[in-house]
């Protein structure tokens, strides 16, 4: 992503590929190589309080809305992480390849 401010990412609402809200960011990760913001965590739906790794390649922010490039379907069924210091380089390595990112 081109120029995003952690603030923006992080005060934003998240949307899925085909436009369907996610719910909002809750964590921005950077990328263990370039430090650049990589990831962003949302929970989704009321109840759902997993939070779920997003990948922001193809992503874009318009104002306050984050559009990713993953369905939420997808997005569901990625690999469960729980992370309070950062993704490790195999976490991060798995949801490469899930993303194919």
């Amino acid at each position: 992503m081109d120029n995003l401010e952690l603030e923006e990412l992080q005060a934003a609402t998240a949307w899925d590929a085909s436009g369907e809200k996610l719910g909002n960011v809750t964590q921005v990760h950077l990328d263990g190589l370039s430090n650049e913001p990589a990831w962003v965590t949302v929970g989704l739906g009321l109840l759902n309080t997993r939070e779920h790794f997003v990948p922001l390649a193809g992503a874009r922010i318009d104002g306050e809305n984050l559009y990713v490039a993953v369905s939420k379907d997808a997005i569901k069924d990625s690999p469960d992480f729980t992370v309070e210091e950062g993704l490790t380089a195999d976490q991060e390595a798995s949801l490469r390849d899930y993303y194919r990112v």
